[in-house]
């Protein structure tokens, strides 16, 4: 068996000696008791918490930052403190609805590609900034696309807004170059890339506040309060009526503990009273007492290998990407991820059962085609009927896929696994990523895991600097954006594959499409290119958890794959 021994085994010592009574457990630092506050937005009745401040236990953010435009996957970090122009139905009965946010409409312009919206009134900026207007949805665009930006969506929007026209306080017209269905979809909670912050208070900075400072007002139902580097991110409840959600915790924090094991031990010992934890973890700690909180979704984030290096040789931002050769397609024309036997022979090589048992007790849903689902636009059943055959675990038929591609003892395929940006999501992923190593080890690929700090792989990323490498990746990113980011590197950073016929059939056919009654036919088509191409490997839909002390917290409404997986942290619902 390929697969390692899972680090719930370690929890078996701290379940054994910590002693809990549900009953009252709390830490020494909290302060019990805190005035629940009177008002209460939509989403429930107000009750009086038995804790000024609730704490969830989580991974940390691979950058810490205050700057949305650092942030890539880990921009969760930021979500208590700023809103959206468009948000989602938190209960996920529509994945491709868009509900009233910071903008309460928005129609498309008679030419056919610039969208009008209209902004909301009355909504107040933290720190006594004002109030929220067209002059702050023009800066965020601004700050994006700057010279320097480090964003990772700025191309996208460097290359698909001409201008972002202010018509009056509350009324603003984004100009589009071309066309683009996907588009209003990177304005929402859905695509989580335009965090409105404060125009005014970001300009009176000389320089963007770092961590332990200050961060930019935003219109968010709690505001940044303190943040410390490598342990923990408070925020603390606006002193005003929230136009959409008023907390009923007066503070939230999210801190941070790099060992699920750790984690787990500081939720026995009542130290914090939410986590994210290992399935397996979750199941004992149920039976310890506490409750696992399903997210509300019909399907959880996702899970998949993301094969980097099969870049397209075409202008990016910033400027300062290698110069490679302008005959060449790709840039990197020789990496062995160009040739389809080798990616699908990497697929063939894990098996999946295998994973899901002994890290999901097979609970996890088998992705059948990356980003798509039968409740999704484009299904097509015949994914799944061929799965065994194109995708499925042969590591006999893998060996002979890379012998054919030229990979063999003489002259073995040689491979490096990145560090991820997703360990917020999934605690289980460092051993599924020593699991997936073995698994290629085993085809006589020679496997090398990547242990360089985030920094560095950020900015070797902006260099498109990888060449033949794969991350493990989770995420609740949603099907425009994650075929944008991940399988074309079209509408946000170039982060995975960007194989010429899916790109060229999502930028010409899909993102031009506004007519939604289109949509469903397009994505079929483009999905039986993305299934046939294997541009990146598909792995589980996961089970979207979090682990709550029910003394403390009664609910926690949150969608897990429509906005980010742990998001509106303002939605937790006080134990009465």
């Amino acid at each position: 068996m390929v697969v390692l021994e899972t680090s719930v085994k370690r929890i078996a010592a701290v379940l054994a000696g910590v002693a809990l009574a549900l009953t009252g457990c709390q830490s020494a630092d909290l302060k019990p008791g805190g005035a629940a506050p009177s008002d209460q937005g939509a989403g429930g009745a107000a009750a009086t918490p038995k804790l000024t401040r609730v704490v969830f236990g989580i991974n940390a953010p691979v950058l810490e930052t205050n700057d949305y435009n650092e942030v890539g996957l880990d921009t969760w970090q930021l979500r208590p403190a700023y809103e959206y122009l468009t948000g989602v139905d938190l209960e996920g009965h529509d994945v491709s609805a868009h509900v009233q946010g910071l903008a309460t409409d928005w129609t498309i312009e008679p030419d056919g590609k610039s969208y009008r919206l209209k902004l909301r009134q009355g909504v107040k900026l933290h720190f006594d900034k004002g109030e929220f207007g067209a002059q702050d949805v023009r800066y965020n665009w601004q700050h994006i696309i700057a010279t320097g930006s480090r964003n990772p969506h700025a191309q996208r929007y460097k290359d698909t807004v001409s201008d972002v026209e202010i018509v009056n306080d509350h009324e603003v017209v984004f100009r589009l170059k071309a066309p683009d269905v996907s588009f209003i979809f990177g304005l929402g909670e859905q695509e989580i890339t335009y965090n409105i912050v404060s125009k005014v208070d970001a300009e009176s900075r000389d320089h963007w506040p770092r961590p332990g400072e200050q961060a930019i007002a935003g219109t968010g139902p709690y505001a940044i309060a303190e943040r410390t580097p490598s342990k923990n991110i408070v925020y603390k409840k606006v002193p005003w009526q929230h136009w959409r959600q008023s907390p009923i915790f007066p503070e939230f924090e999210f801190r941070f503990f790099k060992e699920n094991s750790t984690r787990m031990a500081a939720l026995l010992a009542g130290e914090i009273h939410m986590a994210a934890l290992p399935f397996e973890m979750t199941q004992q700690a149920e039976r310890a007492g506490f409750k696992a909180i399903r997210s509300r979704a019909p399907i959880g984030p996702q899970a998949w290998m993301d094969l980097v290096g099969t870049w397209a040789n075409r202008r990016v931002f910033p400027e300062e990407v290698l110069n490679a050769d302008p005959n060449q397609q790709y840039v990197y024309p020789n990496t062995p991820l160009l040739d389809v036997r080798v990616r699908r022979a990497l697929s063939k090589a894990i098996n999946r059962d295998e994973l899901n048992k002994a890290y999901y007790q097979g609970k996890a849903a088998t992705i059948y085609n990356l980003f798509l689902d039968p409740s999704r636009p484009g299904w097509n059943p015949e994914w799944q009927r061929r799965f065994q055959d194109e995708y499925g675990y042969d590591p006999e038929a893998a060996k002979k896929l890379l012998a054919d591609a030229g990979y063999g003892p003489n002259n073995p395929l040689k491979h490096t696994i990145m560090p991820s940006t997703s360990g917020a999501f999934y605690p289980e992923l460092n051993d599924v990523v020593d699991s997936i190593a073995g698994y290629w080890r085993a085809i006589g690929v020679q496997v090398t895991i990547d242990q360089s700090d985030p920094v560095t792989v950020s900015a070797k990323g902006r260099a498109l600097a990888f060449d033949n490498h794969s991350r493990l990746v989770a995420s609740s990113i949603r099907q425009f954006f994650g075929f944008g980011i991940y399988q074309t590197g079209t509408t946000g950073g170039r982060t995975g594959s960007e194989l010429k016929a899916v790109r060229d059939f999502f930028e010409n056919n899909l993102r031009p499409t506004l007519d939604a009654t289109k949509w469903d036919g397009i994505w079929r088509q483009l999905g039986d290119i993305a299934y046939n191409e294997h541009p990146n490997i598909p792995l589980f839909w996961l089970p979207a958890l979090a682990v709550v002390n029910p003394n403390f917290v009664a609910d926690y409404p949150f969608s897990g794959t429509l906005t980010g997986t742990y998001s509106n942290i303002e939605y937790i619902k006080p134990a009465g």
